[in-house]
């Protein structure tokens, strides 16, 4: 395969958004003598049927190789290129066009002082703030209560982790800040084939009235197939009847500049009753808080945010367990940055 040193065409014009090449034979790598700033482009071929690869290199080094699909491509050059290496794989003189869409632009990712306020009062600190807050978690819902001979009955389903939410503020004066209560789990079902109460919604975390975010929703109300896991930023797991596993809770992260990867979650599912049992859900999340494990009864969340474990059904007979609390919101406010 031949190599050939083909300038790319030029403007003497500095807002000159598109550059192109013509690309004489196919199958035959050209050199593009020209540099390209990072930015994002669109690359687009004058016949839509032969595809343009196009290597971008900076001296001896590739640092992306990419081909239109369909006579097109949108691409993100990350670093300064030096020039490009092009090549067809049909038809003759196929002009490939370089047009620049957006120009790349440099970030850092946020540092300075993290304060964690875990209860309801005022906060002083003034000037731009970035802020996290997490509403409460939901409890989990009890589990029903044994059924019948050979039936299988679901278990509680776990309580959703509180919604997140997010901003940059610029205050100037103190801040009243509410912290979201976690939700209190339900009680098992003690009749047959009842509709057991659902677990109760995590509270709203306010920061002021400029950040407001909600509760986890309890595990739903049991009936025989199990209860479902209640919403939030990670969803509770939900019981089932027909699994001997129930659902474990899901979790979710906070922004990386607050917290890093740390997370918090919603709880398990209890696991089903009946003549062969199961086994509990685990909670979701780690570092912020950890979902409640469903279980006889199902465990509360732990640290911040997290939803309660649903309960276990009854089996021979039994009753249904309760499900686990859900734990307090948080907020977490980055200053000094």
């Amino acid at each position: 395969m031949s190599l050939q040193v083909y300038p790319i065409a030029s403007s003497s014009s500095s807002s000159v958004s598109a550059k192109s090449v013509t690309v004489p034979s196919p199958l035959t790598q050209y050199n593009i003598v020209n540099a390209f700033e990072p930015a994002i482009y669109t690359i687009t071929t004058s016949t839509a049927g032969s595809t343009a690869t196009i290597i971008f290199y900076n001296g001896t080094s590739n640092i992306g190789t990419v081909s239109t699909i369909s006579g097109t491509v949108t691409y993100s050059l990350g670093t300064s290129a030096t020039g490009a290496y092009v090549k067809t794989d049909t038809g003759s003189n196929i002009i490939v066009t370089f047009t620049l869409l957006a120009s790349a632009l440099s970030g850092t990712t946020l540092s300075g002082t993290l304060d964690t306020i875990t209860t309801s009062g005022t906060y002083n600190q003034t000037g731009k703030l970035f802020v996290g807050a997490y509403g409460g978690g939901g409890g989990g819902s009890g589990g029903g209560k044994w059924f019948g001979p050979n039936v299988a009955t679901g278990g509680g389903g776990g309580g959703g982790s509180g919604y997140y939410t997010a901003g940059l503020l610029f205050v100037n004066e103190a801040t009243t800040i509410t912290i979201g209560t976690g939700g209190n789990g339900s009680a098992g079902a003690t009749s047959n084939g009842t509709t057991n109460n659902a677990g109760n919604n995590g509270g709203t975390t306010n920061f002021g009235n400029l950040i407001s975010a909600a509760g986890g929703g309890g595990g739903s109300g049991y009936n025989w197939q199990g209860g479902g896991g209640g919403g939030g930023a990670a969803g509770g797991g939900s019981g089932d009847a027909y699994s001997s596993t129930g659902a474990a809770g899901g979790s979710s992260t906070l922004d990386v500049a607050i917290t890093g990867n740390s997370t918090t979650g919603g709880g398990g599912a209890g696991a089903r009753g009946g003549n062969d049992g199961g086994n509990n859900g685990a909670g979701g999340g780690s570092g912020i808080g950890t979902g409640g494990s469903g279980g006889s009864p199902g465990a509360s969340g732990t640290g911040y945010a997290s939803g309660g474990g649903g309960g276990r059904a009854g089996s021979y007979n039994g009753d249904g367990y309760a499900g686990g609390s859900g734990r307090p919101g948080v907020v977490y406010v980055l200053r000094g940055f």
